[in-house]
């Protein structure tokens, strides 16, 4: 399925100049169900389900380990943090604990950093 997002988004790049132009609010659920919606020629109710399945996809793959890369665009993937002690920002004298944990990562791609800094 990503794969045919992937390459659908590669033939298709007008979506890109498009969300570029779009509105200047704010850009979220509903941005990206609309711009889906008007770039695919299909219903808000079916770019809805399609953009909760991507995110869906790519949240239940990091999750497991995995790593998932939009070629050009960028990579999502997990990473372990080691403990560490800290400061409370609330005291600065005393320090604190901070556990082990596993975050969520965004590595922008090549295209999107060009994109971004023109």
């Amino acid at each position: 399925m990503f794969a045919q997002l992937r390459n659908a988004l590669a033939r298709n790049a007008s979506v890109f100049q498009t969300a570029r132009t779009a509105s200047t609010g704010a850009n979220g659920k509903a941005w990206a169900v609309d711009l889906m919606a008007s770039e695919a020629g299909i219903s808000k109710k079916q770019a809805e389900i399609a953009l909760k399945s991507l995110l869906a996809g790519i949240e239940g793959a990091v999750v497991n380990g995995e790593r998932v890369t939009f070629q050009g665009f960028g990579s999502f993937e997990s990473v372990a943090r080691a403990a560490r002690t800290g400061v409370n920002p609330q005291n600065p004298t005393q320090k604190i604990n901070i556990p082990a944990s596993i975050a969520p990562k965004f590595k922008a791609g090549s295209a999107f950093k060009s994109a971004v800094n023109k």
